[in-house]
């Protein structure tokens, strides 16, 4: 049996936005990743960090005409 990932490779985080690249890695268990300390390098709560790893996504509600 051939199993294929599609896992980024080249991960760069600079936002919470980029946080939905460590999903994969997530998934297959192949890493822990350290909440707490993603939450100091970027500066936000680390329930944040944790609720835009279970892909949150903001919402942008269409400006009023």
């Amino acid at each position: 049996m051939i199993l294929k990932n599609k896992i980024i490779t080249d991960i760069i985080i600079n936002s919470v936005e980029d946080l939905y690249k460590l999903q994969p890695f997530l998934e297959d268990g192949t890493l822990k990743i350290n909440k707490s300390q993603i939450a100091r390098e970027l500066e936000v709560d680390r329930r944040t960090v944790d609720k835009y790893l279970n892909e949150y996504k903001k919402y942008h509600p269409e400006t009023k005409k």
